[in-house]
């Protein structure tokens, strides 16, 4: 079935704009998730970094190159990434920079995963069904993307009878590989991450989570999405609110930065789309270098 779908294209748009930036080796490097073992076919040289094992250096060809190579594998490329979405009413709002949460949540899955296959990775989705995970196979390609993109719009901003940790905990014990689980959600959502759930998925699997950021309920123009209407205004321009406000995020954030580096996971925030690609860089590159939380 021909999809007619606007959101590859303006992926493909966003991510040609970082050609020259550092996009095409992002999952290179240390992660869980990558199988172990030198039994598989030889692919190609890299140069040594950090954490390389040295029995990879091949010593021949660093003394012709000058510098220090070492052997890769086909296994030592080729990653399972899962993309865990939050999804519900909340979607329908904005960040804080009054970008709409779904389209910055579809642009995020979509041009992470479009990067992802990119680099020979295969990514899958999953998120909250009204009884159970929904899960998707884990392919690569574009055909693939549009299809997860096109499934996922049609539910992300209706609310859902499971729970965000509930898929987590479901994934955990259905899926059998090593995986990168990229968890897209909210404030909301982080509030509802725990310890043993954290710790339960880093025992195993290499997490990184992308915290879409959430519109303040004070300001000038504030739009209560559940009630539908307005704000009043002696509300929405409170200062006692604002400053709550402002504390509880801070808490919330404060709570799961400290879980994240308990447990060897890493943390960020997304708030407009021009900051997705930079921000999973950084995310990444923190990951490697063992700046958790």
């Amino acid at each position: 079935m021909k999809i007619d779908y606007e959101y590859l294209s303006r992926i493909r748009r966003a991510v040609s704009l970082y050609t020259k930036r550092k996009t095409s080796n992002i999952l290179d490097g240390d992660f869980h998730s990558v199988h172990r073992g030198r039994s598989m076919e030889f692919d190609d040289l890299k140069e040594y970094t950090y954490g390389d094992d040295v029995h990879d250096i091949d010593w021949k060809s660093s003394s012709r190159m000058s510098s220090i190579l070492v052997r890769r594998y086909m296994t030592d490329r080729r990653h399972n990434v899962m993309f865990v979405c939050d999804r519900g009413q909340k979607l329908l709002g904005d960040t804080s920079r009054k970008e709409p949460k779904k389209e910055l949540m579809l642009m995020t899955f979509g041009m992470l995963s479009f990067i992802a296959s990119r680099n020979g990775a295969d990514f899958a989705l999953s998120y909250a069904g009204d009884h159970s995970a929904v899960k998707s196979y884990f392919k690569s390609g574009t055909d693939h993307l549009e299809k997860l993109l096109y499934d996922y719009e049609k539910s992300c901003t209706t609310d859902s009878g499971y729970s965000l940790t509930q898929t987590l905990e479901e994934i955990l014990n259905t899926v059998r590989k090593r995986m990168i689980i990229f968890l897209l959600t909210d404030m909301d959502g982080l509030d509802q991450l725990n310890e043993g759930l954290i710790k339960s998925i880093t025992t195993g699997h290499d997490l990184l989570i992308i915290n879409i950021d959430d519109a303040y309920l004070t300001g000038d123009v504030v739009f209560d999405n559940e009630q539908g209407f307005y704000e009043r205004f002696f509300l929405s321009h409170s200062r006692a609110l604002r400053k709550e406000e402002e504390s509880l995020r801070n808490e919330i954030l404060e709570r799961t930065s400290a879980m994240c580096k308990r447990n060897k996971a890493c943390l960020t925030t997304i708030s407009g789309e021009d900051e997705i690609i930079d921000s999973a860089i950084t995310l990444l590159e923190r990951y490697r270098n063992g700046y958790y939380g």
